[in-house]
């Protein structure tokens, strides 16, 4: 028995249909779902309004609002495609559509980069709202340079290779809601939501620097007080967030391909 391979040209239009469709189902999905979305957004600015609330001692403290509205964006983003990433995946399997969906010549990894595309859409609506409404309405003083762009697209980066990561696990440990509730409590609290990250002890710190959007956080904070990027640089945060976006990346990858090759072969994706 022979396989043919399609041509070049005709492989990366296929590669290309494949990932622009599964994105196209997870923003109609989205849509479907926007009620919740809604509702997640305002729990989510609540809450964060409630804690600034506590830390400032009964009102709300500007600086540290200026320098934690970065992480609230940076959290928005992880936790939703965590989130609904991960429980789009639990989704087929417990209805058993996994298995179809598998059911074609593309390879997974085309599938769940489109996967990824809906969901960066989906983290970037709720980040994106929160952090115009915080910024204009309590009047934040932000230096926005062009620079800002590279730690906000290496922030966001961070955030999906998180996402995916999440959703390797989810193939692969059943009670994946309390394990993923944990870590983006982690994500929450150390990436800077509540009280910057250099308002922690040391040790604490320097734990932060290896949670997911921490690092991009503090070079965020560092381009937008009109340091630039070179600031970043010098002070090691902005080569260290590179490496955490390699590595976190490169993990979340190799975790998701695994994953799907173990649950193939031992029947993984049928309903648990």
């Amino acid at each position: 028995m022979t396989a043919t391979a399609l041509p070049r040209r005709a492989g990366a239009a296929f590669a290309l249909h494949t990932v622009a469709c599964e994105s196209a189902k997870g923003l109609q999905l989205m849509w479907r779902r926007r009620a919740t979305l809604v509702m997640s957004t305002v729990t989510l600015a609540l809450i964060y309004l409630m804690i600034e609330f506590f830390v400032g001692g009964g009102r709300i403290d500007h600086p540290v609002l200026t320098a934690t509205l970065p992480a609230l964006f940076a959290y928005a983003v992880a936790s939703t495609a965590a989130t609904q990433g991960a429980g789009g995946i639990a989704e087929e399997l417990n209805s058993g559509t996994m298995e179809q969906s598998q059911l074609t010549p593309a390879k997974p990894g085309l599938l769940v980069l489109g996967r990824l595309g809906a969901l960066t859409v989906e983290g970037l609506v709720p980040a994106v709202v929160l952090a115009a409404l915080l910024w204009g309405g309590f009047g934040l003083h932000y230096t926005a340079r062009p620079d800002t762009l590279v730690p906000l697209l290496l922030t966001i980066a961070d955030a999906m290779a998180y996402g995916l990561l999440m959703v390797a696990l989810t193939l692969a440990v059943s009670s994946i809601g309390a394990l993923m509730e944990v870590f983006n409590m982690v994500v929450m609290f150390f990436g800077g939501m509540f009280v910057p990250g250099t308002a922690l002890p040391h040790g604490a710190e320097t734990f932060a620097r290896f949670v997911p959007t921490a690092l991009g956080v503090v070079v965020m904070n560092t381009t937008l007080t009109g340091h630039g990027l070179s600031a970043a640089w010098a002070d090691g945060t902005l080569p260290w967030l590179v490496v955490h976006v390699a590595v976190l990346s490169g993990l979340a990858w190799a975790a998701y391909g695994f994953t799907v090759r173990r649950a193939r072969a031992g029947g993984g994706m049928s309903p648990r």
